[in-house]
């Protein structure tokens, strides 16, 4: 069976999909949370800050992926 390497690409017209709204939504709740001057509970605190912690790691291995698929289509 073959496997499929290639990835679908950006949608038509540079719109943004529904995964990359949401993951930027989440990234301003989180900063908003943690910058808030109002005394929050600290486990909501903690939650923002690991998900913040978990959406910059996510950002870093797709630029990565990025970086290498550029990479490689100009070898081709």
């Amino acid at each position: 069976m073959k496997e499929t390497t290639d990835t679908v690409g950006l949608p038509e017209g540079g719109k943004t999909t529904l995964y990359e709204r949401i993951k930027e939504t989440l990234a301003v709740a989180s900063q908003l949370v943690i910058a808030s001057p109002v005394k929050l509970p600290p486990k909501i605190v903690v939650v923002a800050k690991y998900l913040a912690l978990a959406l910059g790691v996510l950002e870093a291995v797709e630029s990565g992926v990025r970086n290498e698929e550029g990479a490689r289509d100009e070898d081709d």
